[in-house]
Order: structure tokens, then C-alpha cells, then sequence
């Protein structure tokens, strides 16, 4: 069965942002080996850590080309916290920040960043990956000392 040159073009696109992935980590201080899944199959994800942060970077899957995707958990939140008083005040800092977002993921409060893979180039992925980590150490404690739940990814 043929390949078409859209799958060709795809699978490109996502070796080049492998590639280009790589390099930002090593060039970050992070070392990359063994971070790629197991999974000949999956598509390319790796975890860092920076501070008190834990970072995800992966490919992930879209209509037209793959995206690169960063995020990292802020906090856990826990039956006390108020939501109401924690999401206006996620969407006052939403306001302020450039390139990344923060988010919620059930319990977990985010920041991500996301963009296609079409032309991206190695200063945006290293532009993305320290926004995430950055903005994530530097708001972890003080959103939960101020209200509530657990800084980091912690079970729920």
C-alpha cells in the first residue's frame, strides 16, 4: 500500500522536532537518554524536572501537523481549596504571561504551552521549555501557600 506524501511529510516533521527537541534538553543542562517511551509506537514525550517543577515535553497529535506540547503541574488542589478564588486569579496571571497558559487537568493545575510543529525552530523550543519550567517554579509555592492543596503533581 502506498505512503502518502502527507504521512511522509508528518513523520518528517516530528523526527526533525525529535531532533530539534533534543538538543534544546541537552542545551538546558538536561540529559536526554531514556526519556523517550519504551513504546517503539508512542509518540516522542520526555520528563524533566527543574526546580520543584516536573515538565513534560512531547509531540503530540493534531489535525494538520503534530504539535509540541510543554506542561508542567503546579499544584494539586484538595476539597479546601476555593476554586472560584484560584481560577480568578489564574486567569489575572493568564494576562501577564507570554507563550504558556495555565490550565486545569481535573485536580491539577497546569502551565502549558503549545504549537505546531510547521517551522519551529530550535530558540522556540527552548523559548518553551524554559517558560513552562520557569513559570511553574516560580508560582508552585506561592499558589499554595495562598490557597491551599499540594505543590507538584502529588496523587489524589
Amino acid at each position: 500500500m502506498p505512503v502518502s506524501l502527507f504521512a511522509n511529510q508528518r513523520e518528517a516533521t516530528v523526527a526533525s522536532t525529535v531532533a530539534l527537541v533534543e538538543q534544546a534538553l541537552r542545551d538546558l543542562g538536561h540529559p536526554t537518554e531514556a526519556r523517550r517511551p519504551a513504546d517503539p509506537g508512542a509518540r516522542p514525550s520526555w520528563q524533566i524536572v527543574t526546580g520543584a517543577a516536573t515538565a513534560q515535553v512531547a509531540v503530540v497529535d493534531r489535525d494538520a501537523f503534530p504539535h509540541l506540547r510543554v506542561s508542567a503541574v503546579v499544584m494539586t488542589l484538595d476539597a479546601a481549596v476555593d476554586r472560584a478564588a484560584l481560577f480568578a486569579h489564574l486567569l489575572a496571571l493568564n494576562a501577564e504571561l507570554c507563550g504558556a497558559a495555565f490550565a486545569t487537568e481535573g485536580d491539577r493545575v497546569m502551565v502549558v504551552s503549545e504549537r505546531s510543529t510547521l517551522d519551529l525552530d530550535h530558540s522556540e523550543v527552548v523559548d518553551a521549555i524554559s517558560r513552562v519550567t520557569t513559570c511553574a517554579d516560580e508560582h508552585d509555592q506561592a499558589l499554595v501557600a495562598r490557597f491551599g492543596g499540594q505543590a507538584g503533581g502529588a496523587a489524589t
